[in-house]
């Protein structure tokens, strides 16, 4: 037999890899969608493969006339977002579909069109309105629908989705200025199965309220950026809704008395976002923390009033607290006596931005007594320095921290971080705009030993060379933000930073 027919027969004999092995190898090499395109390159059966496992599409304005083919393509998608990067009026208004051809896959569980403004003022015949039309009627089984950003939806759309998609649980349409009370109310009572539910409406009207507590099922509930009364929320709270998730940010109109009677109803809230909430002071954070036994989120920032008080209350009546957000708030204003403050080994994220008043003792009092932090936000913090030294020594399980201006209210003199201790956890140091000098920096060579992402923009005291020599020694870098002298001397030095695993932000 000639060698060339021997050659062939062999190749014939050869077992095939099954294709659940081969999306296997796929998924595990990386989940990330980019990642793939390069796989679907190197053959058709990598090519059919690579379109089967990709389960998110993220599309732009452009593409939208275009989505009938991509929905065909990738067959296994669960969940479609639209970008902001929106492209000229014409392309997205003579492009509206009427409807979806009988060809969709119309199993996909959610779709998110996000960031999406619409050419056209609020009409319901506008190209964002006949686009959630259209995905309505094509999509029928859909369970997660997020048009956040999508502006000017009118309520007819809304009224289609929810009458038209028999299996929605998860509607979301904040930034969405032109829906009415009446009109949402309408359209969510034809889902009375929905568990979550997010609207930016303006003024809270009973209709809306009614309708709120006919959704028996629903667990979370936002409303951002409306004027809610109280007694809308006390009429909530006699509903009974089994709400684990309360998200009232930027909202006005309700006091103290109307989110007491709420939460007193909630006892098993689980998450509570009442961000820029001016009437709360430390008093009412006492009181409410007393009903929220089994908290694990909160986020109180864009209120001066509240103190470390308030702070470490929540760290005592809600042990099972994992992330805390109270930037711009009024932490650091009062010192607290070390006695009288318990360790909470649940909390894990700590955000604590723009903290005028916050130094270096009340940060060395919270790492004493958050062992497992995980991760901290200490932006514009001036006053701290020694304290974010202190965080990295305790809590042995940090990983990410952002010190973006660490001391710049403290002299020149006073200025000194220096890290002599290992840190091994350690991935994400945020370091922009610090005063850290290139000696400081060296500790990081023996000390870091995980480190993944460092940035170090305008760092006015760090050298050109100091990029290159973190990159060499520090071999788990994957990115570095530049600081303000280093330039690329060349193209090949980007490549070569490349091959060495770690890209170079300029």
């Amino acid at each position: 037999m000639a060698p060339s027919s021997s050659s062939s027969n062999c190749r014939f004999l050869q077992p095939q890899l099954p294709d659940e092995c081969w999306e296997s190898v796929f998924k595990h090499l990386s989940h990330h969608p980019h990642d793939h395109e390069s796989l679907s390159l190197v053959s058709r059966h990598f090519f059919s493969l690579t379109n089967r496992i990709r389960t998110h599409l993220t599309i732009s304005d452009r593409l939208l006339p275009h989505l009938p083919a991509l929905l065909c393509r990738f067959t296994s998608l669960t969940s479609i977002s639209n970008s902001r990067r929106s492209t000229s009026p014409v392309t997205s208004t003579r492009s509206s579909p009427k409807s979806l051809p009988s060809t969709y896959p119309s199993s996909i569980p959610s779709t998110s069109l996000t960031n999406t403004p619409s050419p056209q003022m609020g009409c319901d015949n506008s190209p964002k309105n006949l686009h959630v039309k259209a995905l309505a009627s094509g999509l029928k089984k859909l369970r997660k629908v997020d048009l956040s950003g999508t502006y000017m939806l009118g309520d007819s759309s809304i009224f289609t989705l929810c009458q038209n998609c028999g299996s929605l649980e998860v509607l979301v349409v904040h930034q969405t200025s032109s829906l009415s009370n009446v009109g949402f109310a309408n359209a969510i009572r034809k889902r009375p199965q929905l568990r979550t539910l997010g609207v930016r409406i303006g003024n809270v009207t009973s209709e809306l309220i009614d309708a709120l507590v006919s959704l028996k099922d629903l667990t979370c509930l936002h409303l951002s950026y409306s004027r809610i009364p109280d007694e809308a929320l006390c009429v909530l709270a006699e509903g009974g809704l089994p709400l684990r998730k309360l998200s009232l940010p930027g909202s006005k109109g309700y006091g103290y008395s109307g989110i007491s009677c709420l939460l007193k109803k909630c006892n098993n809230l689980q998450y509570l976002d009442l961000q820029g909430t001016q009437f709360l002071n430390d008093e009412c954070v006492i009181e409410l923390s007393l009903l929220l036994g089994n908290l694990k989120v909160v986020k109180l920032s864009g209120n001066e009033n509240l103190t470390d008080l308030s702070l470490f209350t929540i760290m005592l009546n809600c042990p099972l607290i994992s992330e805390i957000r109270m930037d711009s708030t009024g932490v650091g204003k009062l010192k607290l006596e070390e006695d009288c403050l318990v360790v909470n080994s649940h909390l894990k994220f700590l955000y604590l931005a723009h903290n005028k008043w916050l130094d270096d003792g009340s940060v060395t009092m919270l790492a004493s007594v958050c062992p497992n932090l995980e991760m901290i936000d200490l932006t514009y913090c001036m006053r701290v320095l020694k304290g974010a030294i202190d965080v990295l020594q305790r809590c042995c399980k940090i990983q990410h921290m952002d010190l973006v201006h660490l001391g710049c209210d403290l002299p020149s003199f006073r200025f000194q971080f220096r890290v002599n201790f290992e840190v091994p956890t350690l991935l994400v140091l945020n370091l922009s705009r610090c005063r850290i000098s290139d000696e400081e920096l060296s500790y990081f060579k023996e000390l870091l030993q995980q480190l993944r992402m460092v940035s170090l923009y305008c760092c006015e005291k760090v050298c050109s060379d100091v990029v290159a020599w973190m990159i060499f020694v520090r071999p788990s870098l994957r990115k570095i933000g530049a600081p303000p002298q280093f330039h690329f001397a060349d193209d090949g030095q980007q490549d070569l930073f490349l091959r060495h695993g770690c890209f170079v932000a300029l």
